[in-house]
């Protein structure tokens, strides 16, 4: 894959600027691995210390899910201390520890009194490392190095989006913000498990070795982009054809969310209303291959005449079911993560952790969604997007463009 920054290529299909740029977004974390296996090691002497490692480095959305206590295959040594709109710093002791998105006052005070406060890059919150005016202030106009000790990069542009498009003017298409924040949230895991267990090779090859496991089945995502493009097609005629398009994620709701009312995702993603007479579409992202309730919904609206779309894992843990949600649907997806806890394991800990489900399904939602957006354009009929609301002027870009969606409908 090229390095170069795949949103100024005209030449590539969507579906492959994105997922360019989501394999470019773990190859710069690759290139911190040094500091990342630093900090898990630090976490790891601190719970061992008898103090506590917490995480608020879940601003946007699937990072909300994605860090929560209970995500499976999450080893539970980090705690969580809230999230946008509600950081609680005032837990936090001397000798403690935070991987956190918030710039804030609070967040300045706890470094002061002792706390160790790792910034984490995020495209929501303004830094250093952006041009000036295009992201809104922070609070006291803090930038990152005036509250933490130490800056992690989740290595996601701080537009976010992957894609560009002339017909689609002032935004960036696709959001990859949970691609970065996410992998690093599961990278620092295998770490810390692997140095408070004292696992052979440490924290480093942790760290490494669940990067690499990602890397290889983002890239393994090749292998469907002459199906996505089909599916894609099919998607926009029947969006044309006044179609809705809605998303659900039923056991592990993070899916669904990082795709609708999001920076850089389109606006008809469950926002027009659903008629079973007509040619709609569903999208299912699953992290199991035959989630009862995942399973029911999809033959339910596929008998009513949708169109419908599942991304999900082909197995779980070896075992195959004999009616999964992947032959269910239309067209189905493999996000190449068959474990039920995740893709790292110590000797005496008896669940495996640090999932990859969330991060390639995602990533290849995101795809698919990117592709339905380029073959809208060839259509003639550009999609609105939303623009993110901490961007300057975010709020008056969405404001003026809402009504025309409305009365187009995509």
């Amino acid at each position: 894959m090229s390095k170069a920054d795949p949103r100024d290529s005209e030449r590539l299909a969507f579906m492959e600027r994105y997922l360019r740029g989501s394999l470019l977004i773990l190859d710069r974390i690759g290139s911190d691995l040094g500091q990342i296996e630093a900090l898990s090691r630090r976490a790891a002497a601190v719970i061992q210390g008898g103090a506590s490692v917490y995480a608020s480095m879940n601003f946007g959305h699937l990072p909300e899910y994605e860090t929560a206590p209970v995500r499976r295959g999450n080893p539970g040594l980090i705690k969580e201390h809230g999230g946008w709109g509600g950081v609680d710093f005032a837990r936090l002791r001397t000798g403690d520890m935070v991987f956190t998105n918030a710039c804030t006052r609070q967040a300045r005070e706890a470094r002061e009194r002792g706390v160790y406060v790792v910034a984490v890059t995020s495209s929501y919150i303004n830094n250093e490392f952006r041009p000036p005016s295009i992201t809104c202030p922070n609070e006291d106009g803090l930038l990152l190095r005036d509250v933490a000790n130490e800056i992690l990069h989740n290595q996601a542009h701080y537009e976010q989006g992957l894609c560009c498009a002339p017909e689609i003017p002032g935004v960036t298409l696709c959001p990859s913000s949970a691609t970065g924040t996410c992998a690093l949230f599961w990278m620092l895991n295998a770490g810390i498990v692997a140095a408070v267990d004292r696992q052979d090779g440490g924290a480093a090859l942790a760290c490494a070795s669940y990067l690499s496991i990602l890397h290889r089945r983002v890239t393994a995502l090749e292998m469907h982009l002459e199906k996505i493009q089909k599916t894609a097609i099919l998607m926009a005629e029947r969006v044309l054809d006044r179609g809705a398009w809605h998303t659900r994620s039923l056991e592990y709701a993070g899916l669904a969310s990082e795709l609708h009312g999001v920076e850089c995702g389109p606006m008809i993603i469950n926002s027009t209303d659903w008629n079973s007479a007509k040619p709609n579409v569903l999208l299912i992202n699953a992290i199991s291959p035959s989630d009862p309730d995942e399973l029911k919904l999809a033959a339910q609206k596929r008998d009513e005449g949708a169109y419908v779309v599942a991304i999900a894992p082909a197995s779980l843990d070896g075992a195959t079911p004999g009616c999964r949600l992947l032959d269910v649907a239309d067209a189905g997806f493999d996000n190449v993560s068959p474990e039920l806890g995740g893709v790292m394991r110590t000797q005496g800990r008896l669940d495996a952790n640090c999932p990859t489900s969330g991060v390639v399904g995602n990533i290849l939602q995101q795809m698919l969604c990117a592709q339905w957006t380029d073959e809208m354009i060839r259509k003639g009929a550009p999609p609105f997007f939303f623009k993110g609301i901490n961007q300057v002027g975010g709020r008056a870009f969405n404001a003026e463009r809402k009504p025309l969606f409305e009365r187009r409908g995509y």
